[in-house]
């Protein structure tokens, strides 16, 4: 299932119960992700004192969170489960430091596809031939005239 990493910016009160199997404990935590183009955040449940004991999870923490997802029907209304099951401590990534200043910016990257510019030292490249019309149809002075827009298009706009 997805990885999730991020900074945990609120750990909730542990929960505890009993059922038929035993005594149970859960506790569920906020996760604000750094991994997204823009900021998300998300409640991950961790469920299991043993498993509580092993992630050992504080807030600040940075973590990559390995969760499940499910769902539970109650009275016809949907409700979505996330269970971590595996919590890694990380470290964040950091931003590109800014140029100092005086320094020159960097060249952006050349488009995929695109040959890169030529440097300093190296011959610059020649264009690409011209590719012949793939239907092998010659334009017409009319079509040209068309094109050149001299008003007397019949078109309603």
């Amino acid at each position: 299932m997805p990885t999730i990493q991020g900074t945990i910016i609120k750990a909730f009160e542990p929960r505890t119960g009993q059922n038929s199997r035993g005594e149970w404990m859960a506790q569920d935590f906020l996760l604000e992700s750094f991994d997204q183009p823009y900021t998300r955040r998300c409640v991950f449940t961790v469920f299991g004192k043993d498993r509580l004991q092993q992630f050992n999870i504080k807030e600040g923490d940075n973590l990559a969170v390995d969760i499940d997802l499910d769902v539970r029907e109650y009275n016809g209304r949907y409700y979505n489960t996330v269970r971590a099951w595996r919590a890694v401590p990380i470290t964040p990534p950091q931003p590109e430091a800014a140029p100092a200043a005086g320094q020159p910016l960097p060249p952006p990257p050349a488009p995929i596809g695109e040959a890169a510019t030529p440097t300093a030292g190296t011959a610059p490249m020649a264009p690409p031939p011209p590719t012949a019309d793939p239907l092998g149809i010659a334009p017409t002075d009319a079509m040209l005239a068309g094109l050149a827009g001299d008003g007397n298009e019949d078109l309603p706009f």
